[in-house]
């Protein structure tokens, strides 16, 4: 084969390559919605709540690339999880997206429709803070779908039981007021708590103590990126765009990259994802050692039964063996060797 004939379909797959990312990029990907799986694991996390899933999605951007087909797979993704717990992190309505009665109809459908038994919360996105009217609906839409908004307040998560963690929900630091003063006021440090805010940067205004796991998203992940640069990054998104990252060797940041799209309807390296958090107590882990434990309680309450009974035959013959210790211990040799000299003698 010719040396240019073998460029020539070098340069022909490296095209197709292109062509099918490009399409993919732009056509199949934004629709194309991906579960991504973390366990969270701590000692805090206690025996009731183990197992739990917890499901986190943000940035619906509804209104402009994403419509009530993406809106309904969505929905359908997130029931087929079956979630005990459903977290969104923010901006239901695109930036330039117009929302009006049948648009908020819409989106109260479809988020009351998702289920979970323990509980849907929701925190300000700076898309839903863009205009009052813009807050006031969010804010309705989310009651509607019975989903509690948790705006600088904290609520505790329970499971059929005393036992809880946390959950705190933080305005987004772009068009919104963080209080974190207010809201991590009623927060134990023995308990595990788990904050929620739309802006990933806000996590660098967090005592390392107040928090064992950070939920963000707002940057969509870049929403095409490139490695070294991105399509989208937004402000307060500039220190940390993208995954996880630990801070102040504390807590960990954790960015999802969000199920819509905004400015471009693309996504590379980016795919729209909801992400699930099992939690996972190393308490409820211990509870087998502790059971083997309390199993060699039984014998030992017999023995004890025990003891008042051999007291009782004992009692009989003890004059006789308190004389024998006694003779023992004031003769302790003399008369051991001489009686067997008379047992011989008789002999």
């Amino acid at each position: 084969m010719k040396p240019l004939t073998k460029i020539l379909i070098l340069l022909g797959l490296i095209g197709a390559i292109a062509g099918f990312l490009t399409y993919d990029a732009f056509n199949i990907a934004p629709k194309r919605y991906a579960t991504r799986h973390e366990t969270l694991s701590d000692e805090k996390i206690p025996q009731q709540l183990n197992d739990i899933n917890i499901l986190f999605f943000s940035d619906l951007e509804y209104g402009t690339f994403m419509n009530q087909e993406r809106l309904d797979s969505l929905v359908n993704t997130i029931n087929n999880i079956s979630p005990d717990v459903i977290i969104f992190g923010g901006d239901l309505y695109d930036q330039d997206a117009i929302a009006n009665a049948d648009t908020n109809a819409i989106l109260s459908q479809a988020f009351g429709s998702m289920k979970a038994p323990l509980g849907k919360y929701a925190v300000y996105g700076d898309n839903d803070r863009t205009s009052s009217n813009r807050a006031e609906a969010y804010a309705k839409i989310m009651m509607e779908a019975d989903f509690e908004i948790l705006n600088n307040n904290s609520i505790t998560l329970r499971n059929k039981g005393s036992q809880s963690i946390y959950l705190t929900g933080l305005d987004n630091s772009l068009n919104g007021t963080t209080d974190t003063g207010t809201a991590y006021h009623n927060v134990s440090p023995e308990a595990y708590n788990i904050t929620i805010c739309h802006t990933p940067d806000t996590a660098l205004e967090i005592s390392s103590n107040l928090t064992d796991y950070f939920l963000a998203g707002h940057s969509h992940g870049g929403q095409a990126y490139f490695f070294f640069t991105a399509e989208y990054t937004p402000a307060y998104a500039t220190d940390y765009l993208r995954g996880k990252h630990t801070i102040e060797n504390a807590f960990t940041l954790d960015i999802t990259n969000g199920v819509g799209t905004t400015q471009k309807d693309v996504r590379f390296l980016s795919d729209p994802e909801v992400v699930i958090y099992h939690l996972q107590s190393l308490a409820a882990e211990e509870t087998p050692q502790s059971g083997l434990q309390t199993e060699p309680a039984p014998p030992a309450s017999e023995e004890v039964q025990i003891e008042p009974e051999s007291t009782e035959v004992t009692e009989e013959t003890m004059p006789e063996n308190t004389e024998e210790e006694v003779t023992e211990e004031e003769v302790p040799q003399e008369e051991t060797e001489e009686e067997p000299q008379e047992e011989s003698g008789d002999e």
